[in-house]
């Protein structure tokens, strides 16, 4: 057996053996097991000890612990990738490195401040067997007797060795950071963790000439000898409620915990924190928060040695929080308005702790004078008439259930000097895969007025990024949203990319004249993929005239994703119940639709190739038909210069240009009050190729039954109203659709061999799980009906050419993505 293991670290990546300290930190493993069990267990006396020393404070590195089989014997061609192939027999997650200490019968951790700005941490981990608290450890049914672990420890989100074919490692003395020399020496290269290990000194067969660190596992251990003769047996303290966080206002609770050798009688105690325990019922003193721990300990007997756990929650002190106030009423521009109308104040306070806090009310006033004012907890609003035009004091003050306000004040001037003008919001945003996030958000302030704009017009200039030059090659979907002053994104452009070169589109956004105003929050998505990215600017030229209507609002009824052909759900679009304001004078329904998805097994080639006739229905009668096809060559937006198919036909969209909504006018629907809307896809289309389709038989009905590419249509309907009395912008009633979350994807083992697993911490519902080419095209499609499903599938993808791949997945409430390669 191994002994004596030494403290010498590798740092496995490109496995460059070097020191590991820098500077102010260092890493080492202080204590190595001779042996371990195969259900994951050690001997109690012999457990796995490495400590981080020199941590500059602050640093909240995620520990990740891993015990890696050798394939192939010791063969250091054959594990030289196991470690990042998902091979691992033990993950687990240990506490970050500025996290509370614990001990909790798996790994406790010791804090000591070095009292100059760093700190040292030593991690004992003293079994790593199956514990639903810890998620991944003793995986895949645990170790095999006689086989060989390297020890692996990684630091998540440390600093980077660059993989650039130098060898060439990442600079900086602070090495839980990736400093800017190295991103920009090389950004495409940098890793996101450290990986340690230790050097066995045997030199010999088994161990690889002495150049690979390893446990062996071993099934005659004794696993209970604590190695003093005592002939006594440990026990494990192990707490059967485990707790997170507790409010300051929590009511008294009960705790309890069970030992391994079954014994009764644990005792508790309060180790420290504000709270007092009384046989294991807890009571925080109501008046501060702070950290708990709890200890509950067994005293032994004449066969189990004494042994103690700990646990440790947070005590959240809720009278500490005051709300936060955002207004899209700005000091950057006048208040323009003709004549002295009424213009509302929107008002989205907020407070932390949202669980257990809320706003309970907002008040606002005028020059001292109050303005009534209305909404709900996130979104407020007051409707002001100015009394003279000149500056004006405006004033906020928010109110949460904790008896806590916050106030804000704004000086505003009132003109009714109006002048046609243009103004710049994106400027030469760069979206490019690999540097960049797909995302884009920003926040801009924009001219506040009523009635004196009779058209805005949006210039959107898309170029190759100036850094790089490297324009997308292949058409992607993108989309520009707004945020109303409820919260929700509404988007107000759908774009598809063009084939390789930059072009300039304008569109008329008059219809959201209402939400173009004041301080505002602009986000941009383009699903680009691998070759490249683009540039964006955004202009807004206002014009100087009499609007139609003096106030407008945007109201969605739909807007996602929804299958199209699918036999067992033919028309998935839900039918809206909406009731109109009252003083609504004129609606007309904006309606994006635009088909994705095309191939062999797509019946007649949709949705992106099929000209579809898609239903409006109005109390549940045909109202009108929408044709989505688009004539592509020429180039509605006069586009010029593009590589590959940009001229083919589509629905509802064209490479190289702004998708033109379609609108309907609704007018006579206002006298009903309330009105059923829906929306039906063609009727005549079914995807006989669908895997859902039961009467389907590959090779025969279709060339492969199974294909999940199938068609579908990204729908955004808005119902535009206006109306010469105040319209308050909100969703009255139906139900907001808000995309923003941003998943945080997983993919293991990567690269693979076609065969992988991808994971989320994210909680979502039924989403679309898209499989996608370097070239746009996706190759396969999964619904999933949620985030648990998600992380339970193995993905299957073998039988693709060997290359760089994307998963996507999308729902109504976010989207996520990342890179996949399969050998």
């Amino acid at each position: 057996m191994l002994k004596n293991l030494l403290s010498t670290v590798l740092f496995t990546i490109l496995l460059i053996q070097t020191s590991m300290s820098f500077g102010q930190a260092s890493f080492e493993f202080i204590g190595q097991p001779e042996e371990i069990h195969p259900d994951g267990t050690l001997i109690p006396s012999d457990p796995f000890v490495f400590v981080v020393r020199d941590v500059p404070n602050g640093q909240n590195n995620a520990i990740l612990f891993s015990l890696y089989p050798y394939p192939d014997g010791v063969n250091m061609n054959a594990f030289r990738h196991g470690w990042q192939s998902g091979s691992d027999k033990v993950r687990m997650t240990l506490s970050k490195l500025n996290d509370p200490d614990v001990n909790n019968g798996f790994f406790k951790t010791e804090t000591v401040d070095n009292s100059d700005g760093t700190f040292t941490k030593t991690y004992t981990i003293s079994n790593v067997s199956r514990d639903v608290t810890l998620g991944g450890t003793a995986k895949n049914g645990g170790m095999t007797d006689g086989v060989s672990y390297a020890p692996i420890v990684r630091i998540i989100q440390a600093n980077a060795q660059i993989l650039d074919s130098s060898g060439q490692m990442a600079t900086g003395d602070n090495p839980f950071e990736v400093d800017q020399e190295s991103l920009d020496r090389s950004p495409d290269y940098i890793t996101t963790s450290f990986a340690f290990s230790y050097y066995p000194p045997e030199e010999n067969a088994t161990t690889g000439g002495g150049e690979h660190p390893h446990v062996a596992a071993n099934a005659s251990i004794d696993l209970y000898d604590d190695g003093t003769g005592s002939g006594k047996q440990n026990q494990i303290i192990s707490f059967t409620n485990q707790i997170i966080k507790k409010y300051s206002t929590a009511d008294p609770f009960t705790i309890s915990a069970t030992s391994s050798s079954g014994l009764a009688n644990i005792t508790y105690s309060v180790v420290s924190g504000p709270a007092t325990i009384s046989g294991n019922t807890v009571t925080l003193d109501g008046n501060s928060g702070g950290i708990v721990t709890i200890e509950a300990a067994h005293a032994g007997d004449s066969n189990y040695n004494a042994s103690e756990n700990y646990l440790q929650f947070e005590v959240v002190d809720l009278s500490i929080y005051s709300p936060t106030i955002t207004t899209r009423l700005t000091e950057d521009y006048p208040l323009e308005m003709p004549s002295l109308y009424a213009y509302p104040i929107y008002v989205t306070p907020s407070i932390e702790e949202p669980g257990v806090l809320s706003i309970d009310r907002v008040e606002i006033s005028v020059n001292d004078v109050p303005v009534t004012t209305g909404g709900e907890n996130g979104s407020f609003f007051g409707l002001w008439t100015p009394d003279s035009y000149g500056s004006h004091t405006v004033k906020i003050i928010a109110y949460a259930t904790n008896g806590t306000s916050t106030t804000m004040t704004k000086n505003i001037e009132v003109t009714d000097v109006l002048s046609t003008q243009s103004v710049k919001t994106m400027d030469e945003v760069v979206i490019e895969y690999g540097l960049t996030d797909l995302w884009h958000y920003g926040t801009y302030t924009l001219p506040q007025h009523v009635g004196g704009y009779n058209e805005i017009i949006a210039t959107m200039l898309v170029e190759c990024p100036s850094a790089t030059g490297n324009c997308d090659d292949w058409d992607r979907l993108a989309y520009i949203d707004i945020m109303g002053p409820d919260g929700n994104w509404i988007q107000i452009i759908r774009y598809a990319t063009p084939y390789g070169v930059g072009c300039s589109h304008t569109i008329d956004l008059t219809d959201y004249a209402s939400l173009l105003q004041g301080e505002v929050q602009l986000r941009m998505y383009i699903a680009t993929f691998g070759t490249g990215g683009w540039q964006i600017s955004l202009d807004f030229d206002y014009e100087k005239g009499t609007p139609e209507y003096l106030y407008s609002k945007v109201d969605e009824l739909w807007d996602g994703t929804w299958e199209f052909g699918n036999p067992t759900n033919l028309q998935p679009i839900p039918v809206n119940n909406y009731t109109y304001d009252s003083n609504v004078l004129k609606s007309h329904l904006r309606l994006s639709t635009t088909g994705h998805g095309w191939g062999a097994n797509n019946s007649q080639n949709a949705a992106e190739f099929y000209e579809a006739y898609h239903f409006i229905d109005v109390d549940g009668l045909v109202n009108t038909l929408q044709n989505t096809w688009k004539i592509c060559n020429p180039n509605p937006d006069n586009c010029i210069g593009q590589r590959g198919e940009w001229a083919y036909n589509r629905s509802g969209w064209c490479p190289g240009a702004i998708s033109p909504p379609d609108i309907y006018d609704m007018t006579p629907q206002i006298a009903k009050g309330t009105v059923d809307f829906g929306y039906r896809f063609d009727t005549r289309y079914v995807d006989y190729c669908h895997p859902d389709n039961p009467d389907c038989i590959s090779g025969t009905t279709c060339d492969n039954c199974n294909d999940t590419g199938n068609a579908r249509y990204v729908v955004d309907g808005q119902l535009i109203n206006f109306s010469n009395s105040p319209l308050v912008q909100g969703t009255l009633g139906i139900e907001a659709v808000d995309n923003s979350a941003n998943y945080k994807l997983r993919v293991f083992p990567n690269p693979s061999n076609g065969i992988f697993k991808i994971t989320t911490t994210s909680d979502f519902g039924k989403s679309l799980v898209d499989i996608v080419s370097i070239s746009g095209e996706i190759i396969k499609s999964y619904t999933v009906d949620s985030s648990e499903q998600l992380n339970n599938m193995t993905f299957n993808l073998s039988s693709l050419a060997s290359g760089f791949y994307f998963v996507t997945i999308e729902n109504n409430a976010g989207i996520g993505n990342l890179k996949i390669v399969i050998n």
